[in-house]
C-alpha cells in the first residue's frame, strides 16, 4: 500500500464527514465568531472570554483563568501582540505558555498557548495536543517520519529509550514542534491541507475510534489515552 496515497485519501474522507466533526464543528464555529468579533488584546473582558472558552471547549486545564487573563494582557501591553500573531510570532508560544502563579511557582501551560495562538491565526500556529505528540512519536519509532537530528544518536540498543524521550521532550519546544509538523506534512502528501485540516483530520479520526482510518493503523496510540479524547 502506498501511505502518502492512503493518508490523503484518509484526511480527505475525516475532512468531509460532518457528521463525524459535528459537536467539534459547533465549538469551532462558536470560537471563530468570537474571534472574529474579539480579534485584539485591549480589552480584558474580551480577553478573559476568549481564554475562558478555550479552556471550556478544549479542556486545557487552565485553573488559574484570571491569572493567565492578566498574563496575556501584560504580554499585549509590553509588545504588539496582535501583530506578532499576524507574524506568525513563534515565540509568542512559550512566553504565554510560561505562567507565574502564587508562592513563586511557575506553570508551563503549553497546550493552552499552541491552541490560543492558532485560534487567532490557525494557519500560522499548529496545535500541540498528547494525540499529535503520540502520533508523531510513534511515526519516528517506525522510520516513517523524517528523524530526530537535534542529537547525534542512532537508535540502536539500549540507546533507543533515552532517544524517544529526547523526541518527547523536543516536541515541547514549539520551533521544532513546527519543524516536525511540517515534516509529518511533508512525508504524507499533506501540503495541501492547512494545519488546522490536519489537526481536525487527526481529532477526527482518533473521535471516531475502531481503526476505520489509516492513521490509526499505522499510529496505533494508548487506548486510554484515545479514549481520554474521544470523551474530550
Amino acid at each position: 500500500m502506498n501511505i502518502k496515497e492512503d493518508l490523503l485519501k484518509d484526511a480527505q474522507k475525516v475532512l468531509k464527514n460532518k457528521a463525524v466533526l459535528k459537536t467539534y464543528g459547533i465549538q469551532e464555529i462558536v470560537l471563530k465568531d468570537v474571534v472574529r468579533k474579539y480579534p485584539y488584546h485591549n480589552e480584558y473582558a474580551e480577553v478573559d472570554l476568549k481564554v475562558k472558552l478555550l479552556n471550556l471547549f478544549y479542556s486545557t486545564g487552565i485553573q488559574a483563568i484570571n491569572t493567565m487573563v492578566n498574563h496575556i494582557m501584560d504580554i499585549s501591553k509590553n509588545s504588539n501582540i496582535d501583530i506578532r500573531l499576524r507574524n506568525g510570532d513563534t515565540s509568542l508560544v512559550s512566553e504565554i505558555a510560561k505562567l507565574q502563579i502564587s508562592n513563586g511557582k511557575k506553570r508551563i501551560n503549553y497546550s493552552f498557548a499552541t491552541k490560543y495562538c492558532a485560534l487567532h491565526q490557525p494557519d500560522k500556529f499548529p496545535i500541540y495536543d498528547s494525540i499529535v505528540a503520540n502520533v508523531l512519536l510513534l511515526l519516528l519509532k517506525k522510520g516513517e517520519i523524517p528523524p530526530y537530528t537535534l542529537r547525534n544518536r542512532k537508535q540502536t540498543g539500549t540507546k533507543t529509550c533515552k532517544y524517544v524521550r529526547e523526541y518527547e521532550r523536543a516536541l515541547r519546544n514549539y520551533d521544532y514542534f513546527v519543524e516536525v509538523y511540517k515534516a509529518f506534512q511533508q512525508a504524507y502528501n499533506l501540503t495541501s491541507f492547512s494545519f488546522r485540516d490536519v489537526d481536525s483530520y487527526i481529532w477526527g479520526a482518533f473521535k471516531l475510534g475502531g481503526q476505520k482510518y489509516r492513521i490509526e493503523q499505522i499510529a496505533p496510540i494508548n487506548p486510554k489515552l484515545c479514549q481520554e479524547y474521544k470523551q474530550a
